[in-house]
């Protein structure tokens, strides 16, 4: 079974050779479609023999991955992104995924990388990347494409099956220079697509948050337009789509005079606990809220649950966000939420186990000081509620 990979760049010259140099040693056939660059990624692509065709860019994601699918003549397809790099274990399990005749597609983990300059620091999602080749399989979307067809429904139509892979993509996080016009392109495409297909939840929320990323408090009227689409569905088990979890950390996090929404934060607050009860950033969010409360008992049981989901990597993958809140900054909350519980030695078991750790060493040694004279109050480590995903 054959294999072609495909890229879509533009102006990729910075992420290119390292997306291509993990790729190529895999791939039979490597398909760059390139919608207009200006710097050395088409000369790039070319020396790592890539077959490059150049897409001219009408705003839209879609359109451009459909075309790449158009040029693959491999018997699966394997997408990969640019700015991402496939981990070199997982050569060999991707040829094995080839052979499985009941396979239609395989979903793959994306380790996030939340700053370009903290390659070790990095959440996971997931995403279907390598599919057959197969007329049927078609993007929608202007923003962040979507199978037109779930992968499923297809795999089903065939007679066959998806799967969880065991294979891994690395995406790497852009400089802050970079998010702000990422963020700016972001809303134009976003305009875009919700002009031609008004009312998209998704799409509506994603549009607000960016648009409130970007300081313009327009985002709010967006958000409240979306939070009256989740209204009739608020006592359902689970939520209408994954994105409602960003809808839900703007509602716990904006102030009220800020906020048009019907939906109060008490109300939002239960909506996360049953919809989405292994988000990191949703327990982040309400832990922090009743710590400045002072409600230390409220806060301890949610950053107990933040630090077992990092320590099983059981949380929620549909959104990237900070990885400090399952790790370091989790255990020294909860260690500062124990001693204001008057529960000394979980407080001094949090803070010993980040002596270890590779940012919160001084402030450990200082809270086990403080521990230890016991007439002192530890610092906490809270900061500014994380509004999530990672552009």
């Amino acid at each position: 079974m054959s294999l072609t990979a495909c890229l879509l760049t533009r102006d990729e010259e910075r992420t290119l050779e390292p997306a291509l140099n993990s790729i190529v040693p895999v791939a039979d056939q490597v398909i760059v479609a390139d919608t207009g660059s200006r710097d050395r990624t088409v000369a790039i692509a070319t020396r790592f023999g890539a077959e490059v065709r150049s897409f001219t860019w009408d705003d839209d994601f879609s359109a451009a991955r459909n075309f790449a699918l158009r040029q693959a003549t491999g018997d699966w397809i394997f997408w990969i992104n640019p700015n991402e790099t496939l981990q070199l274990a997982g050569y060999q399990h991707l040829r094995e995924c080839l052979t499985r005749a009941e396979a239609f597609a395989f979903s793959v983990v994306v380790q996030n990388q939340v700053q370009a300059d903290r390659p070790d620091a990095f959440t996971e999602t997931w995403d279907y990347r390598l599919f057959r080749r197969h007329p049927e399989v078609q993007y929608g979307g202007r923003l962040h494409p979507n199978f037109v067809t779930p992968l499923a429904n297809l795999a089903a139509k065939e007679g066959k099956k998806v799967y969880a892979s065991g294979l891994t993509l690395r995406h790497h996080g852009y400089t802050s220079e970079l998010k702000e016009v990422k963020l700016r392109w972001a809303v134009r495409l976003l305009e875009r697509e919700l002009k031609d297909r008004p009312g998209q939840l998704g799409f509506l929320i994603e549009y607000g948050r960016t648009l409130l990323r970007l300081n313009d408090p327009k985002g709010h009227a967006v958000l409240a337009e979306a939070v009256t689409q989740i209204l009739p569905a608020c006592q359902a088990p689970t939520a209408p789509i994954a994105q409602v979890q960003s809808l839900l950390e703007y509602l716990l996090t904006v102030s009220s005079n800020q906020s048009r929404c019907r939906l109060k934060k008490e109300e939002a607050r239960e909506l996360a606990l049953r919809w989405f009860p292994a988000s990191p950033p949703l327990l982040w969010i309400m832990a922090a809220d009743w710590f400045q409360r002072g409600d230390y008992r409220q806060a301890s049981q949610l950053l107990e649950r933040l630090v077992a989901l990092g320590q099983s990597n059981a949380y929620d993958k549909s959104e990237a966000f900070d990885p400090r809140i399952i790790g370091e900054e989790a255990v020294m909350n909860l260690g500062a939420c124990y001693w204001r519980l008057n529960d000394l030695p979980k407080a001094e078991a949090c803070f010993r186990r980040l002596l270890t750790g590779k940012t919160l060493q001084d402030q450990a040694k200082k809270n086990l000081t403080m521990v230890k004279n016991a007439h002192q109050q530890p610092e906490s480590s809270f900061y500014s509620a994380f509004l999530g995903g990672a552009e």
